[in-house]
């Protein structure tokens, strides 16, 4: 679903300026998220089950967990009630059918992320404050069995939360895919995490062929910040140019590889075929009415032939249901082409 640096869905509002300023690699607990879905090959969490050999999923307990953070957590039972930290960890457990009972930034991320729209009122999850403000009273009051959160993003209070109930510390800059694992061996959801990864990269590829001559577009995938400037996500930090592993987007020349500021005449340069500004809406749209009547924007080719998309802003998450909803956008866009052309 990296690592441009990043502000989340840190702990990740996404609300109206939720995801604004996002420049440092973990999100902050703020409002905003980078991609974690480049495809890119880190190193898988370890696993130890203890029980029948050769039994590969439900059931194996007790398990033994070695986090990014390098603790062993060793989970007698399978967790029932699940504490996240962070909401973008609410997109793995929803895919895996285990709705957390707690988050941070619960109710804005169910109410705002279009990620999680498909589940608004099918669990009740209380919320635990936002990423720099936590609530530990909320966190004790929820009774979690287990904790789960990123790497780096509970340093301070580890000791407390450790207390309340194992806590198990996600690399924010793992793929989708290992993110998914490490979330389902929590839960004991390995097959269904598996067939989740099968389906979904099953999806890229359908997407890819679904998208046929608009691979040979260019695309610039863009942020907006403080001051509504564009900034350009980066190649290495979103699985939207990956050609093995993600859509195969082509950049724009000039498009680079970490994030960065883009000013307009940078952006002109580049001349893409289509913009994709993958924001908080709101902002988005603030920042492209802004422009609207400078030349050098209406002078783009990407806004002369009205191909500037706007994608919410979860999808920088780059959880497995960011890629879902991604892949629904681009299939979106190639059957609207499509139409155009008939």
């Amino acid at each position: 679903m990296k690592r441009w640096g990043i502000c989340l869905i840190a702990l990740l509002v996404i609300a109206a300026g939720a995801l604004v300023g996002c420049s440092e690699k973990t999100p902050d607990g703020n409002k905003s998220f980078t991609n974690a879905a480049s495809g890119q090959q880190i190193g898988q969490p370890s696993v130890k089950q203890k029980g029948k050999a050769g039994t590969s999923d439900n059931g194996v307990w007790p398990r033994t967990i070695t986090h990014s953070a390098g603790h062993e957590i060793i989970l007698k039972e399978r967790p029932k009630r699940i504490a996240v930290l962070h909401p973008l960890y609410l997109d793995y457990f929803f895919a895996l059918d285990t709705p957390p009972i707690a988050s941070g930034n619960a109710v804005s991320a169910m109410k705002e992320f279009a990620t999680l729209q498909p589940y608004v009122g099918t669990a009740e999850i209380a919320d635990l404050g936002t990423g720099r403000d936590l609530n530990l009273e909320a966190v004790i009051a929820s009774n979690p069995d287990v904790i789960v959160t990123f790497k780096g993003h509970i340093d301070a209070n580890y000791e407390e939360l450790s207390k309340i109930a194992p806590v198990i510390q996600i690399d924010y800059q793992d793929t989708w895919e290992q993110a998914t694992m490490i979330c389902a061996q929590i839960i004991g959801k390995d097959a269904l995490a598996e067939q989740l990864i099968k389906d979904t990269k099953e999806l890229i590829q359908e997407t890819k062929e679904k998208l046929g001559d608009l691979t040979q577009k260019s695309y610039a995938l863009l942020r907006v910040d403080g001051k509504s400037n564009f900034t350009a996500q980066g190649t290495k930090n979103t699985m939207y140019y990956n050609e093995a592993a993600g859509f195969g987007l082509m950049k724009p020349n000039g498009y680079p590889e970490d994030g960065s500021v883009l000013s307009l005449e940078a952006l002109s340069e580049m001349n893409p075929d289509y913009l994709i500004i993958q924001h908080n809406m709101d902002q988005a749209k603030a920042a492209v009415k802004e422009k609207s009547d400078l030349a050098v924007w209406k002078s783009l080719k990407a806004v002369k032939e009205n191909h500037v998309l706007y994608f919410d802003n979860s999808l920088n998450s780059g959880s497995v249901l960011a890629i879902r909803l991604a892949a629904e956008n681009f299939m979106k866009l190639a059957g609207q082409t499509t139409q155009t052309h008939q």
